[in-house]
């Protein structure tokens, strides 16, 4: 699975996700995106992140808690190392 096929929003809560290391509600997840933490953020976010669910991106590990799958953290832990190696210039 490649976060990069995702829509930019989408690919966004999946890596506030993985770098969170914890379940989070949407409240959280919405705030972390720079969006208010309004009820019509929420809820709109709720339900993106219950798509991601279905589809395997995501789990929800209890009622309002999301996080992503183990291959998803693993592919965004990869994707965040090779950009921190690619930013050291060699000197």
């Amino acid at each position: 699975m490649k976060a990069g096929v995702l829509p930019r929003a989408c690919r966004d809560v999946v890596e506030i996700m993985a770098d969170a290391g914890a379940a989070m509600r949407a409240g959280q997840i919405a705030v972390a995106m720079g969006l208010p933490d309004e009820a019509a953020k929420r809820e709109g976010l709720r339900s993106k992140l219950k798509r991601l669910v279905e589809r395997g991106w995501a789990r929800e590990e209890g009622p309002g808690l999301f996080t992503v799958t183990d291959p998803v953290a693993r592919e965004v832990a990869e994707q965040d190392g090779a950009a921190s190696r690619d930013a050291i210039a060699p000197s």
